[in-house]
């Protein structure tokens, strides 16, 4: 009987380490590129991941897991970004259509200090790997920063043309756009722009010139549909109040209304990979879900 107990232990102790192992291993690759992976598409345009305040290697990763699956790219490249500005690069950003994940190793640093390093890392593709045209995917105050960095750098020669950005629940027009913070910011909009801006979103609206005129963006927002107007930390308002700041042939909005459509749920949803997918690759992309 002490026998038949002890098998039985070991037994439950070498299952639960191989699972702990196969969790370990499965996050480890969630920070790796890919590798031989088939792709569907033609598509030539690298596209960047980039995460929000606090993001972690799980913030994209699993969205681009998905796109992989989908066939649309391979998961080309994951770059590091250090706190001095040093970018530890595993995998190569060159090759065609691949996905190129973007991992802050201080994720809690200000939209300043993030669009500095986005500049860095924009500035080092071009001039090291010849990228000529990037798309980017980012993630609520990964959002602020590529929008800040846009209004900084749009037209500038020295860093890749920037032709589709996909923004997920991003806080434009939040004054704490760095933090979940308890209270979710309302600043209303008129037929003319918010109520009222914040110090930031102020800014960018008068460089919003400096933004290129061709690049496209789908600005997605995620409504719970529980009487808050947002998706649990960030309102419609603030989300919307990006089309002010574009011009409306190169704008397209989505409120995405599910219980499902969460702040940090948003790049979990099917629906939203849809959209993504016809945004970036076309009606082609869509064939991926009569496939799965």
């Amino acid at each position: 009987m002490l026998k038949d107990a002890n098998k039985l232990v070991q037994t439950t102790v070498l299952a639960a380490s191989g699972l702990a192992l196969g969790v370990a291993l499965e996050w480890y690759k969630l920070a790796e590129p890919s590798k031989n992976r088939e792709v569907t598409l033609q598509n030539q345009v690298p596209t960047l991941f980039i995460h929000g305040y606090a993001g972690t290697r799980l913030s994209s990763g699993l969205m681009i897991k998905r796109f992989e699956h989908y066939g649309w790219g391979q998961k080309s490249t994951v770059i590091v970004v250090k706190a001095d500005g040093r970018l530890k690069i595993k995998g190569d950003p060159s090759i065609p259509g691949g996905f190129i994940q973007v991992l802050f190793d201080k994720n809690r640093m200000s939209i300043i200090h993030q669009t500095d390093w986005l500049w860095r890392l924009m500035s080092y593709l071009k001039n090291n790997y010849d990228i000529e045209k990037i798309n980017i995917i980012a993630h609520s105050m990964g959002g602020v920063t590529v929008l800040n960095f846009l209004s900084k750098f749009g037209i500038a020669d020295r860093v890749p043309h920037v032709e589709k950005v996909v923004t997920l629940g991003v806080p434009f027009n939040d004054t704490e756009v760095g933090k979940d913070g308890k209270e979710i910011e309302y600043r209303p909009l008129t037929q003319y722009g918010p109520l009222t801006m914040a110090p930031l979103f102020s800014k960018i609206k008068k460089h919003r010139y400096i933004i290129s005129p061709d690049t496209k963006f789908l600005n997605i927002a995620g409504d719970l549909e529980n009487g808050t107007a947002s998706d649990g930390s960030v309102s419609l308002d603030s989300v919307l109040s990006l089309r002010y700041l574009l011009p409306r042939q190169v704008y397209h909005e989505v409120i995405v209304k599910d219980k499902k459509a969460s702040h940090s749920r948003l790049h979990e949803n099917r629906q939203v990979d849809k959209m993504i997918g016809q945004f970036l690759f076309g009606k082609q992309a869509l064939q991926a879900f009569t496939d799965t």
